[in-house]
């Protein structure tokens, strides 16, 4: 898809987006500690329903646990989403003003990317790809395209794991177990449960060391504008990474 970036961005300035990017942490941090709560509650669903069997009491009790977790989860995942794409549409901007290089989608995807089915199981990872490799001081401020330099161990770790999180907590545990009631179910719920808040804190501390790392990649590289840095160099090579 074209990108806006072969284009000259007069219209604003480089920016530090520091401040937005511990915001954003802070918040991943947030949803880490709900995914755990959840897990927890999900294991208390299942400790009264295998001590107390049918009392309406208690399991009503262990139902308003788990929705109000659930309630506070939501919201803290929606939190930390919205401030983290708002970092990375700001870094995007200052990435396309380092290098006039092509990025694979238009700015429009760095929100759209996480919205449409199936294609969000790859696309963000793409557009911090070429977020990186724009804003890595290594590449020439000319480079026609990014797509051909390879990614970073980082990123793909980060994604990996994020995908993992996200298909064992959203769409096995809450898809398919929603509403469990028997016993066995409910001890497969827990176990999908902490597998998902194991690999949502993995997800968590490689997506705030990442965005350490374009904030170092931004910070370190000069600001100047690519057109403003001579003629493309003959012969560039894309880094290695």
């Amino acid at each position: 898809m074209p990108s806006q970036a072969s284009q000259v961005p007069l219209d604003r300035w480089f920016s530090s987006e520091r401040p937005m990017g511990v915001s954003a942490s802070i918040l991943i941090g947030l949803v880490t500690v709900t995914a755990w709560a959840t897990a927890w509650s999900d294991w208390y669903s299942y400790r009264t329903l295998k001590t107390y069997g049918a009392d309406p009491d208690k399991l009503d009790e262990a139902d308003l646990i788990s929705g109000s977790l659930g309630i506070i989860s939501a919201l803290a995942l929606f939190a930390a989403a919205a401030v983290f794409i708002i970092w990375l549409w700001r870094v995007r901007w200052n990435a396309e003003m380092f290098c006039r290089g092509q990025h694979r989608f238009t700015r429009g995807w760095v929100l759209g990317c996480w919205l449409v089915p199936v294609v969000n199981l790859w696309y963000p990872k793409q557009v911090v790809d070429d977020i990186v490799a724009a804003s890595d001081p290594r590449t020439d401020p000319h480079t026609p395209t990014l797509k051909e330099i390879p990614g970073t161990q980082l990123v793909w770790a980060w994604w990996i794991t994020w995908v993992i999180g996200l298909v064992t907590g959203n769409i096995v545990q809450r898809g398919v177990l929603a509403g469990a009631s028997q016993l066995g179910d409910l001890r497969t719920n827990v176990i999908l449960s902490s597998v998902s808040a194991l690999f949502t804190t993995g997800a968590a501390v490689l997506a705030v060391i990442l965005i350490q790392r374009i904030d170092e990649l931004q910070s370190v590289r000069p600001w100047v504008p690519w057109w403003a840095v001579g003629t493309p160099h003959n012969g560039y090579q894309p880094p290695a990474r």
